[in-house]
């Protein structure tokens, strides 16, 4: 029972806790159906499940989990629910877009990195002073999700002496109105400050000083 099962072994014992939590049973057809593989597959892997002391099979009752593949089983579930939660929540990928990637990865994180997650989703989800990079990442996806996003960028991060136009005053920015920049505006970034904390901006036909938490939450578009 020592033997490192694999990903496909491992979604069969996920499968038949997730059937047994919800229907009290995990019949081989069910199981089937759920994987969505035919039934000599199932039959091979339960065999091969059975073998490793994970189950108990008999083909004329439900299957049912021993204590080391309740264990194993848990442990996928958990970190499931974890990765799916961090790329739906944190990263905004659409549910079922999240529940696969997590089926794809779920398999191969291991423990310290699962938590690792964990710490990082609820200080993003819960901490008061996590606010403004909600924000921000709430903007990013929003770009990220329309066509020609890869020519979307913060002014922080846009090249020097490269163009670009103001795609929107984000909402972190507390006074707005007071920042010499408007939506379609076009702008140059010409450097930054020795102390990193300004960027100089030429746009209109003038050059001024742009504090670097402001350039941090103006979106603009890069022109060809």
């Amino acid at each position: 029972m020592n033997e490192k099962l694999t990903e496909s072994l491992e979604d069969y014992l996920e499968a038949i806790a997730e059937l047994i939590e919800v229907n009290g049973h995990a019949h081989t057809k069910e199981i089937s159906e759920k994987l969505g593989v035919k039934m000599p597959s199932v039959s091979g892997a339960l065999r091969q499940l059975v073998e490793r002391g994970y189950i108990v099979y008999n083909t004329h009752y439900p299957v049912q989990l021993t204590d080391a593949g309740r264990e194993i089983a848990e442990r996928v579930i958990y970190r499931h629910a974890i990765l799916k939660n961090f790329f739906s929540k944190i990263l905004g990928l659409p549910d079922t877009l999240a529940s696969d990637t997590a089926c794809r990865l779920e398999h191969v994180v291991d423990e310290d990195t699962v938590e690792r997650f964990v710490l990082f989703s609820e200080a993003i989800e819960n901490r008061t002073d996590s606010r403004a990079l909600q924000t921000y990442l709430t903007e990013a996806t929003y770009f990220l999700s329309r066509s020609g996003h890869e020519h979307v960028c913060v002014i922080s991060t846009l090249p020097d002496g490269v163009s670009a136009s103001v795609e929107l005053i984000g909402r972190n920015l507390v006074n707005p109105e007071n920042i010499p920049l408007e939506r379609g505006m076009n702008l140059v970034k010409l450097g930054i400050s020795l102390d990193r904390s300004y960027y100089r901006i030429e746009a209109n036909g003038k050059q001024f000083e742009l504090p670097a938490g402001v350039a941090e939450n103006i979106w603009v578009r890069r022109l060809r």
